[in-house]
């Protein structure tokens, strides 16, 4: 059986509030949806945030339709729900007004044969309800123990992969170890590993969805995966799409003239730019940058800054937030401050980090500048 594991596609998303940008992720899906059908794929699996949110504009529905229709019931499409898909409240999801199969979408491990082939799935589940999600995930090796081919199908963080507090729902080791295949959502970025039986794939995003997924994109590019499993056996394939350029550009002011040489002339890029230098007169280089970048880009941002930015590097094994955060800002007290807050965020406690803020401000602002006076 041939499938595609897709995930993260964000329909509706709308970046930096353009239109042309809404486009883009259509058009990346489009793409999703042509390739399959000319690689004759079986199965379609969407690992979840299929759209951007519970309630998707108009467009991004039509968008969709589009993509259904083309494959004609020809190609099987199932998806779990991610986190952006499920509505707060109870109510009606976008996936039940199309012909597709939700797995799992009452937080428990449902299971559909297709063929010689095992799916199950089980939508996204918060952190706060991590262990419920192990629990359902622990019946996945008995469902699967006479098929051959089993494929298990989640929108989560793993700590492997995201290995901050409040951050994942998953260890490695909360995994059941029986699937052929592990089709994954939620990060954004392309991750493979052998693992158990099988192969545990994240196919990441099909479109640039922030600013920080620039640089992984540049290295690894946005796909998605087309997966051969027979007899337990599994081959993959990454299948890049062609998506609007994004840079992250930072340069001296002296290097400002320089810009054009960045671009492209087919496909006008997002440019997000950090000038750095001291004493720099901030309007005449925003006005020469305007001129520089007229019609060639859909949008850009600038940034100023002293420094050139300095390289933090973090080990996923060992790694000390407080001193991160201390490196960062170069400034103890901001560390200190950044890694309590970040610790009251995560544990969702709100007031305690309103509070913390608060008392940071008064002692770094108030009380300094009462000092100085």
């Amino acid at each position: 059986m041939r499938i595609a594991h897709v995930s993260d596609t964000h329909l509706g998303y709308k970046q930096y509030n353009l239109d042309i940008r809404e486009q883009d992720f259509y058009d990346a899906f489009h793409q999703v949806i042509d390739k399959c059908l000319e690689e004759r794929v079986d199965v379609i699996i969407h690992a979840g945030d299929l759209f951007d949110n519970y309630h998707p504009p108009i467009k991004a529905l039509l968008s969709f339709k589009e993509g259904i229709d083309k494959l004609n019931g020809k190609i099987k499409f199932l998806t779990v729900l991610g986190e952006h898909d499920i509505p707060k409240r109870k109510a009606k999801i976008p996936h039940e007004l199309f012909n597709i199969q939700i797995l799992g979408k009452s937080f428990t491990l449902e299971s559909i044969k297709i063929k010689d082939v095992l799916f199950a799935g089980i939508s996204n589940l918060r952190t706060m309800n991590k262990e419920h999600l192990k629990k359902e995930l622990k019946k996945f090796d008995k469902i699967a123990e006479n098929s051959k081919n089993s494929v298990l199908i989640l929108h989560q963080a793993i700590k492997k992969y995201l290995p901050f507090k409040g951050v994942y729902q998953l260890t490695l080791d909360d995994l059941p170890k029986k699937a052929s295949y592990y089709a994954l959502g939620h990060i954004h970025a392309t991750n493979v590993l052998k693992f158990g039986e099988g192969y545990l794939v994240y196919s990441g995003a099909t479109e640039i969805k922030k600013q920080d997924e620039v640089t992984t994109w540049q290295k690894k590019g946005k796909g998605f995966y087309i997966v051969d499993i027979e007899d337990g056996n599994i081959e993959y394939e990454f299948i890049p799409l062609d998506i609007r350029p994004q840079l992250r550009l930072e340069l001296e002011a002296s290097e400002v003239n320089d810009l054009p040489k960045y671009l492209e002339k087919e496909n006008k890029p997002v440019v997000n730019l950090k000038i750095y230098g001291k004493d720099l007169d901030r309007a005449l280089i925003q006005q020469n940058v305007e001129k520089l970048l007229k019609d060639k880009v859909i949008y850009h941002k600038i940034r100023f800054s002293e420094k050139k930015s300095k390289e933090i590097k973090i080990s996923k094994d060992n790694y000390d937030l407080q001193a991160i955060f201390v490196e960062h800002f170069e400034n103890e007290n901001m560390g200190q401050f950044a890694k309590g807050l970040y610790d009251d965020l995560s544990n969702g406690n709100k007031d305690s980090a309103i509070n913390l803020a608060n008392k940071y401000f008064k002692e770094e602002f108030i009380e300094d500048d009462i000092e100085k006076n």
